[in-house]
C-alpha cells in the first residue's frame, strides 16, 4: 500500500495528477482509473482506456460539497436525490461545467472510506473516473494485474474495506426532472423520488 498519510507521497501523487497522470484505486464496487476532472485528465484516461468515442466518464468525490463545482444545471430535484443517496451507489447523469458534456456523463459520491481517504489528499478532492480495464475487456480486480496492464500509473492499494458491491444505479435527469434509469444497480428509487419533484 502506498501511504496516503506520508507528505512525500501526497506531493508525488498530486504532481503526477497535475501533470496529466492517471491513477488506479479501489471503490465500493470495482477498481477504478482516475485523473483530474479536466480535459487533460479526461484525454489521459481515454488514451489508456481506448474507449469508443461516445463513452462517458464519471466525476467522483468524497462529498457533495466538493463535487458541486463540477456540476452544471444541478436542479434542486437532483440535489435532493444526491443528499438522500450519497454517499452511496447512485450515479446522477448531469452535465459537468467547464468541459464537453460528451466527456463527463455523471457524478457520484461512493460510500467507501478508502476512496474518501484518497480524495482527502488530492488537490480539488475530485477525480474523473472509469473502470480499471481496456475498453471492451473485463475489469481488472487486483493491484498486481492493474500494474501489469498500466505500468505508467500510480496504484493506490488501500482496500481495507470489502469491495465488490452491486454496481451503482445510473439515472439521467432531463431539463424537466424526468428520470431515465440507464442502469439499475444497488439503489432502487422509490415512488417519492420519481413522482415528487
Amino acid at each position: 500500500m502506498l501511504n496516503l498519510y506520508t507528505p512525500e507521497f501526497i506531493t508525488k501523487l498530486n504532481s503526477h495528477l497535475n501533470n496529466g497522470g492517471v491513477i488506479a484505486f479501489p471503490t465500493d464496487t470495482v477498481w477504478g482509473l482516475g485523473a483530474l476532472p479536466t480535459r487533460t485528465g479526461a484525454d489521459a484516461l481515454f488514451k489508456i482506456k481506448k474507449p469508443p468515442t461516445n463513452k462517458h466518464l464519471i466525476v467522483m468525490s468524497d462529498c457533495l460539497e466538493h463535487i458541486m463545482p463540477y456540476m452544471q444545471n444541478f436542479s434542486p430535484y437532483a440535489f435532493n436525490l444526491a443528499k438522500k443517496y450519497w454517499p452511496g451507489a447512485l450515479t446522477i447523469g448531469t452535465p459537468v461545467s467547464g468541459n464537453d458534456i460528451s466527456i463527463f456523463g455523471g457524478v457520484r459520491v461512493p460510500n467507501y472510506k478508502p476512496f474518501h481517504d484518497l480524495c482527502a489528499v488530492i488537490t480539488g478532492h475530485c477525480l474523473v473516473t472509469s473502470s480499471a480495464n481496456i475498453s471492451g475487456m473485463q475489469p481488472l480486480n487486483n493491484a498486481t494485474d492493474i500494474r501489469k496492464q498500466f505500468p505508467n500509473i500510480i496504484v493506490i492499494d488501500n482496500a481495507y474495506q470489502p469491495m465488490g458491491g452491486a454496481p451503482s444505479t445510473v439515472i439521467v435527469l432531463d431539463d424537466n426532472g424526468k428520470i431515465t434509469t440507464a442502469r439499475q444497480g444497488a439503489v432502487i428509487l422509490d415512488a417519492t423520488d420519481v413522482d415528487c419533484h
